[in-house]
């Protein structure tokens, strides 16, 4: 029997991250991560994202939300990294892991 490990879970969410919305033919299933470009998180784009992560991957969707989480840390006066938080690991947006 072949079990699901967090590795894959992570797996999946990094594929995610850079397949953009659309990516595959006949499907919307993608990050919509440039719609968040030029809003706060604070807007609710974060929960956009997580909220689309959640429909197209299954497997995040039957989580707990506590689970997924997404946040920001400045670094110097003009660069911003975001990052997905599976279960404490975190991912970097646009980059490794």
């Amino acid at each position: 029997m072949n079990n699901v490990t967090a590795l894959d879970f992570q797996a999946m969410v990094s594929h995610w991250l850079a397949t953009p919305v659309n990516g595959y033919l006949g499907s919307d299933y993608g990050n919509v991560l440039p719609d968040l470009l030029q809003n706060p998180l604070r807007a609710g784009g974060a929960d956009v994202v997580l909220s689309k992560l959640r429909a197209d991957v299954p497997l995040a969707g039957a989580l707990p939300r506590a689970a997924l989480n997404m946040y920001m840390i400045d670094e110097g006066p003009d660069k911003r990294r975001f990052y997905i938080d599976v279960s404490g690991k975190p991912i970097e947006v646009g980059g490794g892991t």
